[in-house]
């Protein structure tokens, strides 16, 4: 089964998480269920970006088999000394075509998908100090 790579822009900032479903099955189930609670839906393909540090080990590699694997529409540019910006093409799914929190839904080749995402989870280890 495919998986979808997907991205929950909150008012705390962006959630990533892996989704054991299609692209399409994913937003097919969320519009039923948007439907079934009687909630507007709105969907759009758009592009999305994800800032990660550039000193993430991985990085490089994360750049190497997004060229190597064409099946992907993604870059990874450079922002600025101290981040890269990773891009996405995939569905955005949201209450409105204004709001601004929502869920942005993509596919990529398995390998692409679970080093971003390992990549993010590397971003989200806070230290933990005790008093």
């Amino acid at each position: 089964m495919s998986a979808v790579l997907k991205l929950n822009y909150t008012d705390r900032g962006p959630l990533l998480e892996q989704v054991a479903a299609s692209l399409d099955v994913y937003a097919t189930q969320r519009a039923g269920l948007a439907a079934c609670i009687s909630e507007p839906v709105y969907m759009e393909i758009r592009y999305a970006t994800l800032l990660l540090p550039k000193t993430l080990p991985g990085i490089t590699q994360l750049k190497r088999m997004l060229t190597m694997n064409s099946t992907d529409v993604t870059d990874v540019i450079d922002c600025d000394d101290e981040c890269v910006e990773v891009g996405f093409q995939g569905i955005w799914i949201a209450s409105s075509d204004k709001a601004e929190f929502g869920t942005f839904i993509t596919a990529l080749a398995p390998e692409s998908e679970q080093l971003i995402y390992q990549l993010w989870q590397l971003t989200q280890r806070q230290p933990i100090y005790f008093m």
